[in-house]
C-alpha cells in the first residue's frame, strides 16, 4: 500500500514539474495580438514602375536588385528592363494567380500566430514591417532592420516551369507557397540571432548547437508547422534524420569531428548542399541539425527554469550538450 502510495505521489510531482516547464511555451488568451499586414511591393513596382515607400526602396534597388544607386540614371534604366522583360511579366501574372487576396489573408494570419508567440517568448523582440516583392530568382526572405519581405517568385512550386533550369532538386523542395511563412520566421529569427554573435568558437558543436536553438525556438513559435518546413527537408528526408540520430552521433563521435574547428568542415555539415557528405546519399543536407535540435530540446528539459531568450544568448555550447545529457 505504501509503495502504491509512493507511486502516485512520484507520478504526481513528475506531473508537476512537467506544467511548470511547459508553462515557458504557453501564450496567454489576453495577450495582445500583432497584426501583420503584407505591403504588396511587387504589384506596386510592376504596376507603377517605383516603390512609394523609400526604405524599401532603397533596400530593394540596391541590395535585393542591385542595379544601382537609387535614383541613379543607370539604375532607372536597368529597373525597367527588369520590369518589362517577358520572362518577369510573367512570373509576375502568376505570383499574381498564385498569392492573390485569400493566399495573403492566410499568411498573415499565420505569420501574426506566429510572431505572436515570438513577443511573448522573447521581450521587446521588435515586429518588422511584412511584405512582398520579386526578386528576379534572387534571395527567398530578405531580413533587414525592421524589414521582412519575401521574394514571391522564389515560392510558385517545385514544377514552375522556368526553375527547371535554374535551380536543383534538392533546392526546389523547398520552393512551394506553403513554406513560405517558416521561412519568414527562420530568417527574423537569424537576423535577430545571428551566427556571428552566438558563436563562441567555430567547432562543428558550436553550429550544431546554434541550429539546433534555432530550430527549438521555430518549433515553439510554429507548433503546428510540419518539422520539414521548419528545417527546409521534405518529409522522406525528416523520416531519415529521425530514423538515424544515433547513427550520425555516433559517426560524428568515431572520427572525433566533435570539437573540429575546419570551416570546410563546418560548411559540409551546416552548408545548402544536396546531401551531408559524411553521411550515407540519403542524408538530406544540414542532417547533423536535428541532432542539435534533439540535444537543445534535452537541455531545455532538464532546465525548467531556463526561458527561450535565456536559450537562444546561451553561447556555451559544450555547458548545452553537458547538462543535456545526451545519449541518443
Amino acid at each position: 500500500m505504501r509503495s502504491m502510495k509512493r507511486i502516485i505521489l512520484l507520478c504526481a510531482l513528475a506531473l508537476l514539474a512537467l506544467s511548470c516547464t511547459e508553462q515557458r511555451y504557453r501564450v496567454s488568451p489576453f495577450a495582445r495580438k500583432p497584426q501583420m499586414a503584407v505591403a504588396r511591393y511587387d504589384r506596386e513596382f510592376f504596376e507603377t514602375g517605383t516603390i512609394a515607400d523609400d526604405a524599401f526602396r532603397r533596400l530593394y534597388e540596391e541590395k535585393i536588385l542591385q542595379v544601382g544607386e537609387m535614383d541613379a540614371p543607370q539604375s532607372e534604366v536597368f529597373l525597367e528592363i527588369f520590369r518589362t522583360d517577358s520572362d518577369m511579366c510573367r512570373v509576375y501574372a502568376d505570383c499574381g494567380e498564385c498569392f492573390d487576396q485569400a493566399f495573403q489573408s492566410a499568411f498573415e494570419r499565420k505569420v501574426s500566430k506566429a510572431f505572436l508567440r515570438l513577443c511573448t517568448f522573447i521581450e521587446d523582440m521588435p515586429l518588422p514591417a511584412l511584405s512582398f516583392h520579386l526578386s528576379g530568382f534572387g534571395q527567398s526572405v530578405v531580413s533587414a532592420p525592421d524589414i521582412l519581405s519575401v521574394s514571391v517568385d522564389k515560392y510558385l512550386g517545385g514544377d514552375y516551369p522556368l526553375y527547371a533550369d535554374l535551380f536543383y532538386d534538392y533546392q526546389l523542395v523547398r520552393m512551394s507557397p506553403e513554406r513560405m511563412a517558416a521561412d519568414c520566421l527562420n530568417a527574423w529569427i537569424r537576423s535577430e540571432f545571428s551566427e556571428e554573435n552566438l558563436l563562441s568558437d567555430s567547432r562543428v558543436l558550436d553550429y550544431m548547437v546554434y541550429e539546433g536553438k534555432i530550430l527549438f525556438l521555430l518549433r515553439k513559435v510554429m507548433p503546428d508547422e510540419p518539422f520539414e518546413y521548419l528545417a527546409g527537408w521534405n518529409r522522406e528526408q525528416a523520416d531519415w534524420c529521425r530514423a538515424n540520430e544515433r547513427n550520425m552521433w555516433e559517426r560524428l563521435n568515431a572520427y572525433e569531428q566533435l570539437y573540429e574547428r575546419d570551416r570546410l568542415m563546418a560548411r559540409n555539415y551546416f552548408g545548402e548542399n544536396p546531401t551531408t557528405v559524411y553521411f550515407p546519399p540519403e542524408a538530406p543536407g544540414r542532417a547533423l541539425c536535428w541532432v542539435g535540435y534533439q540535444m537543445v530540446a534535452r537541455y531545455m528539459a532538464a532546465e525548467p527554469s531556463c526561458d527561450l531568450l535565456s536559450l537562444m544568448m546561451e553561447t556555451d555550447a559544450e555547458r548545452v550538450l553537458t547538462r543535456s545529457v545526451y545519449r541518443p
